[in-house]
């Protein structure tokens, strides 16, 4: 009989992570402490569909991931994109996490810029049948334009009234997948911030020291300043 020892919620955190930077982590950690799920699985993109192709190769941007991750024991990498051809689509990547985990729930985390475009992911409407979403706020983005998002979804999601919670809830109403919002979230640091800084020779703010030692072992991303 199987007998299934993983958490009971699991948080799936999606992305590039190209590289990873404290801000995921921080991130990770946050969602951990709202007790919104028992573990985090981050989960690269081995081919992201809405990005170009990531500048780090995946096994070097999974073993930074597991550098920056080596700390805590509720999360961890999964290495499921690499195993499939063709784009990295989150619906199946979540149909594969849900076989991989039986018997547990599921949870994506997005920033509240994906929830934007959330309507052009390929077969979209099939993620809300598939997991819950923990949406965080992102600059420029206003709490009443993500929860306006929210409504419009379809499934007709509505505000849940929870005296226990300090964030924003909703839920569809046939009973099917949660929305999260955790409006107070922010972060300074972004991927895309840490290779331009690597790129002009400088050393990034918010990112691990061994993450950075591994960088400039491996000669990413460009010209690397010397270690001080």
């Amino acid at each position: 009989m199987y007998v299934n020892k993983k958490p009971h919620r699991i948080g799936v955190f999606g992305g590039t992570f190209d590289p990873v930077h404290e801000g995921h982590v921080r991130l990770a950690g946050y969602v951990l402490r709202k007790k919104l799920v028992q573990e985090i699985l981050f989960l690269p993109a081995a081919q992201p569909p809405h990005k170009e192709t990531a500048m780090a190769p995946f096994v070097h941007r999974v073993a930074m991931l597991k550098i920056a991750l080596t700390a805590g024991s509720d999360m961890s990498v999964s290495t499921l994109e690499s195993r499939r051809c063709g784009p990295s689509y989150t619906v199946d990547s979540l149909q594969a996490l849900q076989r991989e985990y039986p018997g547990t729930r599921l949870a994506f985390l997005m920033g509240a810029d994906s929830l934007m475009e959330l309507h052009q992911w390929f077969r979209y409407s099939e993620i809300l049948h598939l997991a819950d979403l923990i949406v965080v706020s992102r600059k420029g983005i206003s709490d009443r334009k993500c929860t306006g998002a929210i409504r419009r979804l379809p499934g007709n999601f509505f505000p849940v009234s929870d005296s226990r919670s300090t964030f924003p809830i909703f839920r569809q109403t046939d009973g099917g997948a949660t929305i999260y919002y955790l409006g107070d979230f922010s972060s300074p640091v972004s991927s895309s911030m840490v290779r331009r800084q690597l790129q002009a020779g400088n050393r990034p703010q918010g990112l691990d020291k061994n993450v950075f030692s591994y960088i400039q072992a491996h000669h990413l991303y460009g010209p690397q300043p010397c270690a001080t």
